[in-house]
């Protein structure tokens, strides 16, 4: 067998491999242990800052929050509210301070300097930027010598609990998202980031989701782009482009009008990056701000420094991604992988700029992982199309013989553009018990061999091993054509194949992806986050451990509400106090909030208003912006009361929860056992409302008119000025009928009809609610035909 000479070459020191025999399953060796930036040691502590930037003008108000500031002008719109600027530093808080306590970034430049960051309101009059007519977009600007957010009116408004934007959630994180930007550029290296600007700004969001809530789900729906896609380069700029070539790390060949569809996003996944920060450490991601970018603009040319991997470990390390990447194996990740696939196997990829003109499908590809091979005499040839770029990958499912103990397959490259130095080869499958199993990959022309010592995986009844092709081409600085490059092949089954699968068939799915990780690297958080005292960082979870000194079962009636409307409770905080030992003033300061999952797991990292959180309908604790987000529970520990609600149109009547929340101090913990029912109605004995239905009413209506003809509701009513719109029905005892969001409308006179004849409602009296954010009213009407 012709040996890959660069395995050998690691920097973490020389490691022999002469006890292996020929075909014996290869174990991945590791990289070096110092792959990390340490803020700590390299920036130093930053304590939060102290001091505004006056040096915008047309700033006519600001407001600061821990780590961030806010700043507006004379054109700041009345629904931009002050409890809608808490609510944004707020938000901005609690998440960076997550990513500067707890996961080892450093604040931005301006942070670092005494200042707040900064969050401008754009379109206000500042000197940030826009009219009052620009309402929509948030972007990483510079504003006043330093990098900055700005934000326009429509994801700002999105803070704004009466906001009816169906995409308010995904506003608001998309506002995080322009701040990482601005915390990534305060590292030295990360100025001309290209593609890694957004590959990496999503892995950190993402990063800090996983391990603040332990949720290994979620992922961008872009991150599929890599995944359905392996031919495509790592480093890759809006993907697979119509005339075959791919765009650069720097949208080299995009003229925004050539990009398919789902690919074209390849920018925005952030495969690679969770692939380091699973396998070599969070660590080795944030290296890449502190070091890149010195003698290149470009992430893999970064790696291969002799600082870093050099040249022998970053060819391995684009190895190793692709074929873990092919059988799925990327630790917690694993499922969630599988879930992009399922989401995009054996869908359509198009020419988007000509579906757009022309509402034409054309350049189309059936989406698949797989390689699709002809045979000829012998010798597997693949589709010619879709052989790797620079730095991708094939993997070609192969069918195992029937009684096969070992396979083999002698690999040849072809071609201007592939030779026996930029071409790696290997064969994998993964076991019936869940391993994901490896042969020693050989570099040039050579047979891979593999020893079935587990039971490989079937589909449709038989067994398969995956061929993976990978080109280890990673320098594009002085080699601008590679972009235009596919690097071509040939296989030859030697043992224990009897043929080649089909590449529409998704194999993937038949995977077990559960296997003891116990003597893998671990995934723990580096040790470069900043020191801290506030016993509010603790770890975002741990095990039960602590003696429960008192509990208290509280039994909570909860209305349907389209407004988050909460009922409130007594903490009963002098006597929680006296149970854990300490004064209730001490409470906030002393003891630890917890909210218990189901596991008996403590989750002490908030994801509602603080402290405080979000669960689902099990009791785990989830994020708001999660799709199974249902329950609420915030505790006031001014008041000294908690505020339990409900995510609109998510319960129904009859629903009953159960949640546990508490409080630890000094190996004692004192917890609430909450048990929520949902009603329609509450009952005072002489009238019935809901809260859903009275919240935010004042006075008698004036905006709104209602009128039924012939099985037709008709709403009618008049706008102020541009607003957002949302109409909401509700029966006679307040019960939730409906909710429609209607988006921005103009001001003015409108109409919106509901019919009753579809909707199958029986004659009664309704109650018909306008939310916008100028006001909120209802009004009555019986329904009689």
């Amino acid at each position: 067998m012709k040996q890959s000479s660069f395995l050998y070459a690691l920097l973490a020191g020389a490691v022999s491999f002469s006890g292996a025999a020929t075909g014996d399953a290869y174990n991945w060796p590791a990289y070096r242990s110092d792959l990390d930036y340490d803020t700590k040691s390299n920036i130093g502590i930053v304590n939060p800052p102290t001091e505004f930037n006056n040096n915008c003008s047309g700033v006519t108000g600001k407001k600061a929050g821990k780590w961030w500031a806010f700043y507006w002008g004379k054109d700041r719109d009345s629904r931009i509210t002050d409890v809608t600027i808490d609510s944004i530093l707020k938000k901005y808080d609690t998440d960076f301070s997550y990513l500067y306590d707890t996961m080892g970034w450093a604040p931005d430049a301006q942070a670092q300097e005494g200042k707040y960051s900064a969050i401008y309101y754009y379109g206000s009059g500042t000197c940030a930027g826009g009219a009052k007519t620009d309402t929509t977009g948030g972007w990483q600007t510079w504003v006043a010598g330093y990098t900055a957010v700005a934000a326009s009116f429509y994801p700002l408004y999105s803070f704004n609990t009466s906001c009816p934007y169906n995409d308010r959630v995904a506003q608001m994180d998309a506002m995080i998202h322009e701040g990482i930007h601005s915390m990534t550029n305060g590292y030295p290296g990360a100025k001309e980031a290209h593609w890694f600007q957004e590959a990496g700004n999503t892995w950190i969001q993402q990063d800090m989701f996983s391990h603040r809530n332990g949720v290994y789900s979620g992922m961008g729906f872009l991150n599929a782009a890599t995944v359905i896609a392996p031919f495509m380069p790592i480093e890759c700029y809006s993907g697979w482009l119509i005339d075959g070539t791919f765009g650069g790390p720097g949208a080299q060949g995009v003229t925004g009008k050539n990009q398919r569809s789902l690919l074209g996003g390849a920018q925005y996944s952030n495969i690679f990056p969770t692939f380091m920060g699973t396998w070599l450490g969070t660590g080795s991601v944030r290296w890449i701000y502190g070091h890149a970018y010195g003698n290149t603009p470009y992430l893999l040319e970064t790696y291969a420094l002799d600082i870093g991997l050099g040249d022998a470990g970053v060819r391995r390390l684009i190895t190793e991604f692709r074929a873990k990447l092919a059988m799925l194996d990327m630790k917690e990740w694993s499922e969630e992988i599988r879930n992009l696939l399922n989401q995009n196997f054996g869908g359509t990829s198009y020419w988007e700029q000509d579906y757009w003109d022309n509402k034409n499908y054309s350049y189309t590809w059936k989406m698949t992982p797989y390689q699709a091979t002809t045979d000829s005499n012998g010798i597997l040839i693949p589709n010619a199309e879709t052989t790797p770029g620079w730095s991708g990958s094939n993997v070609i499912p192969l069918k195992v013989a029937n009684g096969a103990t070992q396979v083999s397959v002698t690999f040849y490259p072809k071609g201007d553009h592939s030779n026996n130095s930029n071409m790696n080869f290997l064969l994998a499958y993964r076991g019936t018990d869940g391993t994901p199993v490896y042969s020693e990959p050989v570099t040039g022309e050579g047979t891979a061999t593999l020893n079935l010592s587990k039971t490989p995986s079937s589909t449709n009844g038989t067994q398969m091993v995956f061929a993976i092709v990978v080109n280890t081409d990673y320098a594009y600085t002085g080699n601008e054509n590679i972009r235009t490059y596919h690097f071509d092949y040939r296989l030859k089954p030697e043992t224990g194949i009897s043929g080649a699968g089909s590449a529409n068939t998704a194999y993937y799915r038949d995977f077990n992806l559960d296997y003891d990780w116990s003597s893998l690297p671990s995934t723990e958080i580096s040790s470069g986050s900043q020191e801290t005292s506030s016993s509010s960082n603790e770890s975002s979870s741990s095990s039960v451990s602590a003696e429960i000194v008192s509990n208290y079962n509280v039994n909570i009636t909860l209305p349907i509400d389209d407004n988050y409307a909460p009922v409130s409770f007594d903490l009963k905080l002098s006597e929680v106090a006296k149970a854990l030992g300490i004064s209730a003033s001490e409470i906030s300061s002393k003891a630890t909030y917890f909210a218990m999952e189901p596991s008996g797991t403590l989750n002490t990292v908030s994801t509602a208003n603080a402290p405080g959180h979000w669960f689902n309908a099990n009791g785990n604790v989830v994020e708001y912006s999660n799709a199974n987000a249902t329950i609420y529970s915030e505790f006031n520990l001014t008041s000294g009361t908690a505020n339990v609600g409900h995510y609109p149109n998510r319960v129904t009547s009859g629903n009953v929860y159960n949640i546990i929340q508490g409080f630890s101090y000094n190996n004692k913990q004192v917890t609430y056992t909450i048990t929520i029912s949902v009603t329609n109605e509450i009952s005072n004995g002489t009238s019935e409302s809901t809260t859903a239905l009275m919240y935010g009413l004042e006075g008698l209506s004036t905006h709104i008119g209602l009128s039924f003809h012939k099985g037709i509701l008709q709403v009618n009513y008049k706008l102020d000025r541009n607003d957002a719109v949302k109409i909401s029905l509700f029966n006679a005892y307040g019960a939730l009928v409906s909710t429609e969001i209607l988006g921005q409308k103009k001001a003015g006179n409108h109409t919106y009809v509901l019919d009753w004849n579809k909707m199958g409602l029986p004659n009664a009296t309704y109650i018909v609610k306008v939310s916008c954010g100028s006001y909120l009213e209802a009004k009555s009407i019986n329904i009689h035909r």
